[in-house]
């Protein structure tokens, strides 16, 4: 089923001969229901087992992620985007591309898992579970080397194909965690499960490729075509870094100087958070192709549906936001219960991250459009380091309200600070400042 097929008769008729848009607008569809199923899921049954761990085992799980997730964005080489742009370009080459991916991600899979095991040895306190936890949630990454599969959907425009996949496996996961907590299973067992995700998915990957005439082969791969992979991608892999970094630097802070509980308070109020962050991701998905043809033909044209996109992403904010502020310490403790009181607390305060979210996808368009990817990378770096700088500073004095503060400056650092140091970033800039000024008026008002 697509989107396209069931639109009114009057929006038919509009992209009737637009196939480039029917392909857009059904891919953003999938995607929209694929991030809408796993975040339901994942909150019904996150809230679960948030309760059911409670906030010290909670908090030690969510360490464990948050290292695994950090090395993870390395070690996965940052290869994804090139190799889904050279999969478009040689559709002929699909084995050579596939096969060399795999190579490098199984190559990053070992190295990675080495890594956080020894991370993991470094453990905040000597009681906690976490050198286990890591272990267990490191493992994934090796399942996650079949992804390379899912780059040759992407590349084909069969969204649909991806979106079932990693429905059927999250659905699967989040069933088998229920059956868990219901079995009264310990904390190693429900991390497991997780992993258990990645094993479904990279099976799916595994099933659809099979049924792909001709089928892709992992094993044939050049020297050649990995090197130039690693070449062109290696900023995009530090990048990836810096921007986990930025994401979970708070998390490890607080694991490190306050322990699992207070962790547990902090991730339960982000999980409740971030339900809403997939919106503009589905938005990108949907305006880029639209920004990016305007940037080749008009350029007037493509200021002004940058600036309306900005205006966009400030109205899904308010929208977003505003009922979190107001009522999320008491649906914080309607929904996790008594012993996260502290969440409840941290909520309101956590929900302007959306903000930043909001803009930092949309940017992310004109950064492409432009070609300022070290220019990305440099900006990601600068809120990674002004992140883990700040959270060493605030944590220990200010406790988890530190680790929110130093979020929030590293952001902005991000995504408006550097802004101003580019000739070509500055025009951005303004769009973004006037969109916030001004969000009522568009641009030529």
């Amino acid at each position: 089923m697509n989107l396209s097929n069931w639109l009114p008769p009057f929006l038919a008729r509009r992209l009737a001969g637009r196939d480039t848009v029917r392909r857009a607008l059904d891919n953003a569809f999938w995607l929209f229901v694929d991030q809408a199923v796993r975040m339901t899921a994942g909150l019904l049954v996150g809230v679960w087992m948030a309760r059911y761990l409670g906030p010290e085992q909670y908090g030690w799980l969510s360490y464990a992620t948050a290292v695994v997730g950090t090395v993870s964005s390395f070690a996965s080489l940052g290869i994804n985007a090139v190799v889904v742009r050279e999969l478009v370009r040689e559709p002929a080459a699909v084995d050579r591309w596939l096969g060399a991916a795999f190579f490098l991600k199984a190559l990053g899979a070992g190295l990675g898992f080495l890594a956080c095991v020894g991370v993991a040895m470094f453990q905040p306190a000597a009681s906690a579970p976490t050198k286990p936890l890591v272990a267990i949630v490191a493992f994934g990454m090796f399942f996650q080397c079949l992804d390379v599969f899912d780059l040759l959907f992407q590349a084909r425009g069969a969204s649909r194909v991806s979106a079932w996949i990693r429905i059927a496996a999250c659905v699967a996961s989040n069933l088998l965690k229920a059956g868990l907590i219901l079995a009264g299973a310990g904390l190693p067992a429900l991390a497991t499960a997780g992993v258990v995700e990645l094993a479904l998915s990279a099976a799916g990957w595994w099933w659809a490729a099979r049924r792909e005439q001709p089928r892709p082969r992992l094993g044939r791969w050049e020297g050649r075509i990995a090197r130039e992979l690693l070449r062109e991608s290696w900023p995009l892999a530090v990048s990836g870094l810096a921007i986990y970094t930025q994401a979970y630097a708070d998390q490890l802070v607080i694991a490190h100087d306050l322990g699992g509980g207070e962790l547990g308070q902090y991730a339960a109020a982000m999980r409740l958070v971030n339900v809403p962050a997939f919106v503009p991701m589905v938005v990108y998905t949907v305006a880029s192709p639209e920004i990016t043809r305007a940037h080749r033909e008009a350029p007037e044209l493509y200021r002004r549906r940058l600036h309306d996109l900005y205006r966009l992403m400030l109205g899904l904010f308010v929208l977003a936001a505003v009922p979190l502020i107001a009522v999320g310490g008491p649906m914080t403790r309607w929904l996790l219960g008594g012993p996260y009181a502290g969440a409840s607390l941290l909520l309101p305060w956590l929900a302007f991250r959306l903000f930043f979210t909001n803009f930092g996808v949309a940017r992310s368009i004109f950064i492409t459009n432009e070609g300022l990817f070290r220019f990305g990378l440099i900006t990601a770096v600068a809120g990674a380091l002004t992140n883990v700088g700040l959270n060493l500073w605030l944590v220990p004095a200010w406790g988890a309200r530190g680790a929110i503060a130093s979020s929030l400056v590293s952001f902005a650092v991000t995504t408006f600070g550097c802004e101003a140091f580019h000739p070509v970033a500055r025009d951005n800039l303004r769009l973004m400042l006037r969109a916030l000024v001004l969000p009522w008026r568009g641009l030529n008002r």
